[in-house]
């Protein structure tokens, strides 16, 4: 069965003759005929009576009827969800994130973003930026944000943001009210994100000048963990500006000045080279790109 010939077997219902259904549809009332002819042999029945020049549903022309509309009404719904969808305004995003554009960058973004497209569902999937390249890698993602890049030509980056990592520490502590000597930063603990992190990664210059003779770093997961740690005296941390800037205002940390940073660095949008983007994601991409810049 075809759709052509559904909807011709409809139009003869509603119209009540062949030649009706044929002006109708702007077909042959001969094609008509060919079509009812080729319903009737795929469903190895008859499905009309012709009498008197009335046309009468068989029981298999009602049971045909009755399929023929809800697939009609599907194909028809089909293509306004596909048509919607590639206009961008139905669909689902999901973005796969690091945890700094996760909790200071997308928020902003997001409400915008929901804003104009009220009918796009959104999930934002967070972790390191090495697990959320591995998402979008594995297609369980639409894009990704992270703080770090990587050569894989999978992978297509594009840079957003601007940041860079500063050592922090408690005000007023042993070591945030004097500049520190190399010395002195050698024996403080080091409070660091774990491995795959973005920030972790820009660090790592830093982290090699302490010497073994040191105390072990803290690694936390989280940068929110890592601030805690800071303000109940565990030790420095090294830490997006970004993800302080609200205690560095407040006065609760401070930057603490020390060989090799601040570390700048970058945000990146990637998207996997071999997938088309949907219309949801590349208006999302036009978004962020727009605000950032």
């Amino acid at each position: 069965m075809q759709l052509d010939q559904l909807r011709t077997f409809l139009a003869v219902l509603r119209h009540g003759s062949f030649s009706r259904a044929g002006q109708a549809l702007r077909i042959g009332q001969s094609t008509v005929s060919f079509h009812i002819a080729a319903l009737e042999s795929a469903a190895g029945a008859r499905l009309l009576d012709r009498k008197g020049g009335h046309l009468r549903l068989t029981q298999s022309g009602v049971t045909l009827e009755r399929y023929a509309r809800r697939i009609i009404e599907l194909r028809d719904e089909a293509l306004e969800r596909l048509s919607a969808e590639e206009a961008g305004q139905r669909g689902r995003l999901t973005l796969a994130s690091s945890t700094i554009p996760a909790d200071y960058l997308l928020p902003p973004v997001l409400a915008r973003f929901c804003q104009s497209h009220p009918k796009v569902g959104v999930r934002v999937d967070v972790s390191d930026s090495r697990g959320a390249l591995e998402q979008l890698l594995a297609q369980e993602a639409d894009l990704a944000l992270v703080g770090a890049r990587r050569a894989d030509r999978r992978l297509v980056f594009t840079a957003f943001a601007e940041d860079e990592i500063v050592l922090v520490g408690r005000a007023h502590g042993p070591l945030t009210s004097k500049r520190p000597s190399e010395a002195e930063l050698a024996k403080a603990r080091l409070i660091v994100r774990e491995e795959g992190s973005g920030t972790r990664q820009a660090a790592e210059a830093f982290l090699a000048l302490q010497g073994a003779d040191g105390p072990p770093p803290l690694e936390v997961s989280s940068t929110t963990a890592a601030k805690r740690c800071v303000l109940e005296g565990a030790g420095l941390a090294l830490l997006s500006r970004r993800a302080v800037e609200e205690e560095l205002r407040g006065g609760t940390l401070t930057v603490v000045s020390a060989p090799r940073l601040p570390v700048q660095r970058r945000f990146y949008l990637v998207r996997a080279r071999a997938a088309s983007p949907s219309a949801t994601a590349r208006a999302f991409s036009q978004l962020l790109l727009h605000h950032y810049r």
